[in-house]
C-alpha cells in the first residue's frame, strides 16, 4: 500500500472521476453496481438502523441506504472523497479517518448495527484487514451487528491466481484482493461467523457477524 500522503493526493484527484470509472464495466470493477445493490439487500436495514460506512468515497454505498441521511457515518481519509460524499449526502455525518489508525474520533465509538464497505478493503493486507475487523468488532459493532463488504474477491487460490493471468493487464500488484478461501477461515478464528456469496467473476460480499443465527432481533 503506497505512503498515506501519495494515497491521499491520488484519491483526491480520482474522485473527480471515480464514479464514471467504476462504472465502466472493466476489471476490477466487473460488477460493480450489482454488488453494491446486492449488500443493501442482504444487509435487511431497518429504519432506525445506525450505519458506519468504510471509504464511503463518493457516497455510491451511502445514498443506496433506506435509513435517514443523519444515522450514516461515513469515513474517508481523501479529503477530495469527502468532499462529493457531502454532495451526494448532505445530511450524513462525514469524517476524515485513516481505518488503519486506532485514534478515530469519539463519535464513532458507538454500537453501529451495520458497518458497510464498497471496494475499500483492498488497500489493506489481509493482516491489515483481519486487524480493522476485530478492531471495529470490539469497538463500533452492536452486539447482534453485521460487517458486509463488497471488493475485489476470488472464491480460492486457483480462481485467484487464474484472474492474474486473465486480468494482466489490469492487475494491480500494489492491491490485496481478497481470497475466500484464505479469508474466511481466518476471520473465523477471530470468533466471527462469516457468510461469503461471489457476485461477478471478480467481485464477492462478506457478511460478518459476532453471533450466529439471523440478523433479526435488532436493539
Amino acid at each position: 500500500m503506497p505512503e498515506n500522503s501519495a494515497r491521499e493526493a491520488l484519491f483526491d484527484y480520482w474522485s473527480q472521476s471515480y464514479q464514471k470509472d467504476v462504472g465502466d464495466g472493466q476489471f476490477p470493477f466487473i460488477g460493480y453496481e450489482q454488488s453494491l445493490d446486492l449488500l443493501i439487500k442482504l444487509a435487511d436495514i431497518r429504519q432506525t438502523d445506525r450505519v458506519l460506512d468504510l471509504g464511503i468515497g463518493t457516497g455510491a454505498l451511502g445514498i443506496r441506504l433506506p435509513v435517514p441521511q443523519e444515522q450514516l457515518w461515513g469515513v474517508d481519509f481523501s479529503t477530495a472523497m469527502l468532499a462529493r460524499a457531502a454532495e451526494a449526502l448532505p445530511g450524513a455525518h462525514l469524517l476524515q479517518v485513516d481505518l488503519l489508525s486506532k485514534g478515530w474520533p469519539e463519535e464513532l465509538t458507538q454500537p453501529f448495527n451495520q458497518i458497510i464497505s464498497g471496494y475499500t478493503f483492498h488497500e489493506f493486507t489481509d493482516d491489515q484487514k483481519l486487524a480493522i475487523l476485530s478492531r471495529l468488532s470490539a469497538n463500533h459493532l452492536a452486539v447482534d451487528g453485521v460487517f458486509l463488504i463488497a471488493d475485489i474477491s476470488f472464491p480460492s487460490q486457483t480462481d485467484l491466481k487464474a484472474g492474474r493471468l486473465r486480468f494482466s493487464d489490469q492487475w494491480d500488484e500494489e492491491e490485496y484482493y481478497w481470497c475466500a478461501e484464505i479469508m474466511v477461515p481466518k476471520v473465523s478464528a477471530m470468533g466471527l461467523t462469516v457468510q461469503y456469496e461471489q457476485t461477478s467473476d471478480c467481485a464477492g460480499i462478506y457478511q460478518i457477524r459476532k453471533e450466529t443465527g439471523k440478523y433479526a432481533d435488532k436493539k
